[in-house]
């Protein structure tokens, strides 16, 4: 069961990269319908499920390392030479191939992931450069669930506290909207900690087998969350996806699509590549997205996902993982 859920979960990965693609190519694809104009700009929304997956998986990764030390280290070594790699080409393209953005210092604000804990009246370049304004959130994340984990392994605790963050968040925008653009309070970590927290929630709702109260834990969440002015498509897709990973992870759902060799070579292969793809899809927009707009929506569509796929591919396999292994020894 275990080894069929991971394979679920890499589908619900593959899922999140898809929906985040095709809201960054929305803008590119002309004579699009306008069905699948509003289709692709809900992929805003996989980065929830992104933000799930990682709550999902933190506890355990917290719970198989031997130390905070290590586990560290670990996340480090997995998360960022890949987006210093990322950071360094997108300097070179975004100020001196395309001019996208400014030769300036501020750039520094991303070595430190400090773009989105510094807050501004205005939504600056700086503050989400190459998508990068997820990135703060991860490392926050990684961090935290360290002291989270440690103190939260029922599922009714981690119902709880998702509770709380979700009925909380909507306050804390409001009081950030004195001193802080609306994007900036919108998509910060504080605000969207509930997402994180939901899949903290689902991973020990699994692991306990306990997918009645589980989904009824759900509906309550986003009740209350709702009522209390939680009202924002991130929380509506978070409370989605919650109970996606809660049903399918409980009752093996879609398993037998993933009894052939084949397919899961394929589906692991697409999972472990998307964080090189989340990483690296910004150089083929910026370097080819006026190409998109001269040719038939459907065709750009096509072949931005096969490049990005392909380009997140060789990334992982010959950049990202050789220099993970080499990293790992020390």
């Amino acid at each position: 069961m275990r080894k069929e859920h991971d394979y679920l979960l890499d589908m619900y990965r593959i899922l999140a990269i898809l929906m985040v693609l095709s809201v960054h190519i929305n803008g590119y694809l002309c004579g699009k319908p306008e069905m699948v104009s509003k289709l692709f700009s809900y992929g805003a929304y996989g980065v929830a499920l992104y933000f799930i997956l990682s709550g999902y998986f933190s506890y355990s990764s917290v719970t198989k390392s031997r130390s905070g030390r290590q586990y560290v280290w670990k996340k480090a070594v997995r998360i960022l030479p890949m987006y210093y790699i990322s950071l360094l080409f997108t300097f070179i393209v975004g100020v001196f191939i395309t001019g996208a953005y400014p030769l300036s210092w501020e750039w520094v604000w991303h070595v430190f992931f400090l773009n989105m804990f510094i807050p501004n009246r205005e939504w600056m370049w700086w503050n989400s450069t190459n998508f990068f304004w997820t990135m703060p959130a991860f490392i926050a994340w990684y961090i935290l669930s360290y002291f989270v984990v440690k103190r939260i392994n029922r599922s009714w605790q981690a119902a709880v506290c998702t509770l709380i963050a979700s009925i909380a968040a909507p306050f804390l925008k409001r009081w950030m909207y004195g001193f802080a653009s609306e994007q900036f309070a919108n998509w910060n970590f504080f605000s969207l900690l509930y997402v994180f927290m939901f899949g903290l929630f689902s991973y020990l709702v699994v692991m306990e087998k306990k997918i009645f109260s589980g989904i009824i834990y759900g509906v309550g969440i986003g009740g209350a969350g709702w009522m209390l002015g939680n009202h924002s498509g991130f929380f509506l897709f978070s409370i989605l996806f919650y109970e996606m990973i809660v049903v399918t992870g409980t009752k093996r759902i879609l398993s037998p699509w993933l009894e052939r060799e084949k397919c899961k070579k394929i589906v692991f292969t697409l999972s472990e590549s998307s964080y090189s793809v989340y990483l690296t899809h910004w150089f083929i927009l910026a370097l080819g997205g006026k190409m998109f707009k001269h040719a038939p929506w459907y065709l750009a569509y096509t072949v931005f996902i096969v490049l990005a796929f392909l380009l997140g591919y060789l990334s992982c396999y010959f950049v990202e993982k050789p220099i993970t292994r080499k990293i790992s020894i020390f």
